[in-house]
């Protein structure tokens, strides 16, 4: 295994490929197994791997997890917590999490919103059949793929202090999500779990927590007092997340009921069943706050006789059987009445009661299908003597499994409320992503790399000594950078952040900057020899004078710096500055169309204008004085041949200003 400044290429069988993920745990990385498939390793933060408890704790969590098999659930593949690096391997799942998915696309369909619930409760029946408590249900443990919900991060986040109080109404954690029980520090149970998939689903359907936002403490006061914006769902959701988010463990159902429910949603119903007609239950009804419905009583051992609500809701009296919000209800046959004309009014007469029109068996009225339903008119505040029975629930309210029956009896006339009264539509807003919760933008911008070396080049062409040095001692930096900070970089993707990182990072400088000299040393003669050839195809293929042909060598050598074998962490360091510097696709566009006006400007240059060689002697000068020497010395045979050598080399070195070199003199 690699050190600790460097990330792991293997962490036991699995090669690890890149960084997928963080959490509290640890962070994840795309890794292939043996067989070369595709799998999530999470690599434990040190915090968590040196707390020999919690690695016991863990250890004997993953044993029980291995038992979860569900196609909804990413299950543990494998683990090493005894290792110095521990790490757990999961199942790989491509994709996008809930969070994510519903943050950048808004708010499920119905369709999906069922999907979701259906797949997220299935895997629930799966975690809590192995006696685990999963504890972390959220939208961002949930991914997304080809539209069916897969649970990540089971039984194994919650042995992590992670909560993140500076985002609102999201934490990971996550207090916008955990059941009241775990805030009041009681006793845990799966009970828990299916108050966490509620809200989960909750938010899936309206992209809203659904305790509301705020602080720590107004989210929490929230959950421990049942306040959940039920109201905000849609209304055929509403009766299954009030079971589910019940504040009192005991009166939620089990993750089998909450998937039998799930299974009998429909969003074209606003009543539907969880079980088959014929099964009874052992609790009354339960009342909805928003449409009205009666409470009865299952222990009641005489029903009271039907009343009509204010908004036209009826308790039904059945012998032997109470109902719940979710299990059936059996209906009395309804009165056969004549049909009036629509057009006929009714008026009430004033002796009128209000059980006028019933059955004597106080069935309701009958089933009546309507062309269109009138607009929602709130309940009248007090009710007067008189009034004939409101009309009968439209087509569109019946019982999942009961089709609507035929219109039979006498249709009342309706007339639809004046426009004052009627409820302005809001259309539902797309919820906004906060600023910290948007994707960062980050990408290599390679084309802007790019620019930035072709303006060098083009640069080292019109100056060649001057540009020539600096992108020497350019390069020389940032190998510098890349072997501190990429190190750095590596590290935290492997272990996470740490207090001590600034002090390694300067405690490191003297190495890296040794480093970098050493790769400098090899590099640059490289990239000059490549100058070289350069040159000499351009004098002597290209018939070229000496001093462009020079100039294009010295834009040859800069190029080499960074291209060449070798020139991989100066790029790696631009890109990452790069990166770093530019942080939306409006920058990015802006940056790369003014880095590209510069390179045309500079190539114009090169074209137009001639190389400046400043401070040294252009190399005609210096080669017709080398050649002056050479004949001189040559016609007076003073010297041997190690004296012409070195008087050449003295006046090369004296010509390039190193003149003080020359210890032979």
């Amino acid at each position: 295994m690699a050190g600790d400044t460097q990330a792991p290429e293997r962490l036991g069988p699995y090669r690890l490929l890149r960084k997928i993920g963080e959490g509290g745990m640890g962070v994840v990385h795309l890794g292939l197994d043996e067989d070369g498939r595709e799998v999530a390793v999470k690599v434990l933060h040190p915090h968590v791997a040196a707390d020999l408890k919690a690695r016991d704790r863990l250890t004997r969590e993953v044993e029980t997890m291995r038992r979860v098999r569900s196609p909804h659930v990413a299950e543990v593949l494998d683990a090493e917590l005894t290792a110095k690096q521990p790490y757990i391997v999961t199942r790989f799942a491509p994709g996008r999490t809930l969070e994510e998915t519903v943050l950048e696309d808004g708010p499920l369909p119905a369709d999906q919103v069922i999907r979701l619930a259906e797949g997220m409760c299935a895997a629930l029946v799966a975690i809590h059949a192995a006696d685990v408590v999963h504890r972390d249900f959220k939208p961002s443990n949930v991914m997304i793929v080809n539209g069916d919900p897969l649970v990540i991060d089971f039984g194994i986040a919650h042995l992590v202090n992670a909560t993140r109080l500076t985002q609102t109404g999201m934490f990971v954690g996550t207090p916008g999500y955990l059941a009241p029980e775990i805030i009041r520090d009681s006793e845990i149970t799966q009970a828990a779990d299916v108050h966490a998939l509620a809200s989960t689903v909750f938010f899936g359907a309206t992209g809203k927590p659904p305790f509301g936002t705020g602080s720590f403490e107004v989210v929490c006061f929230n959950i421990m007092e049942g306040r959940a914006n039920i109201d905000l769902a849609p209304a055929w959701l509403r009766a299954w997340l009030r079971q589910a988010l019940a504040v009192d463990p005991t009166a939620r159902p089990s993750a089998v009921a909450l998937h039998r429910m799930a299974r009998a949603l429909d969003p074209t119903v606003t009543v539907f069943h969880d079980t088959p007609p014929t099964a009874a239950h052992e609790s009354g009804t339960r009342a909805l706050n928003a449409d009205g419905t009666r409470v009865l009583d299952g222990q009641a051992p005489t029903p009271p006789p039907p009343s009509p609500s204010p908004n036209g809701t009826r308790a039904l009296p059945h012998e032997g059987t109470y109902s719940d919000l979710l299990p059936p209800v059996e209906y009395a046959k309804p009165e056969r009445r004549e049909r009036r004309p629509r057009s006929e009014p009714t008026r009430p007469s004033a002796g009128s009661s209000p059980q006028q029109g019933r059955s004597a068996t106080g069935s309701p009225p009958p089933y009546t299908p309507a062309s269109k339903p009138p607009p929602y008119v709130p309940a009248p505040p007090s009710a007067q003597v008189g009034f004939a029975p409101p009309p009968p629930p439209y087509a569109d309210q019946r019982v999942a499994g009961y089709p609507a029956p035929p219109p039979t009896g006498q249709a009342r006339p309706y007339a639809p409320p004046p426009q004052s009264q009627l409820r302005p539509h809001t259309p539902p807003t797309q919820p906004r992503t906060p600023p910290e919760d948007r994707p960062r933008y980050r990408t290599g911008h390679p084309l802007a790399a790019g620019l930035l070396l072709t303006i060098l080049v083009a640069l080292a062409c019109v100056l060649p000594v001057v540009v020539s040095a600096f992108a020497l001692v350019a390069a020389l930096c940032l190998r510098v950078g890349e072997y501190l900070f990429g190190d750095l970089a590596q590290r935290r993707s492997i272990r996470g952040n740490s207090a001590t990182d600034p002090l390694l990072a300067l405690l490191g400088a003297p190495w890296a900057l040794i480093k970098a000299g050493l790769a400098t040393l090899v590099t640059a003669p490289l990239a000059a020899m490549f100058g070289m050839c350069v040159w000499g195809g351009l004098v002597y293929v290209g018939q070229m004078k000496t001093n462009p042909a020079a100039a294009y060598a010295a834009g040859a050598f800069v190029a080499g710096l960074f291209v060449l074998p070798g020139g991989g962490k100066p790029r790696k360091a631009v890109s990452r500055t790069l990166t770093g510097v530019i942080r939306s696709p409006g920058a990015a566009m802006v940056t790369t169309i003014a880095l590209g006006t510069l390179a045309f400007f500079a190539v114009m240059a090169v074209v137009s204008v001639s190389p400046s060689f400043a401070p040294w002697d252009a190399p005609t000068d210096v080669i017709d004085k080398l050649h002056d020497e050479w004949t001189r010395a040559a016609n007076d045979s003073a010297m041997g041949v190690l004296d012409l050598i070195g008087g050449l080399v003295d006046d090369l070195m004296n010509s390039l200003g190193f003149g003080f070199l020359t210890f032979w003199k």
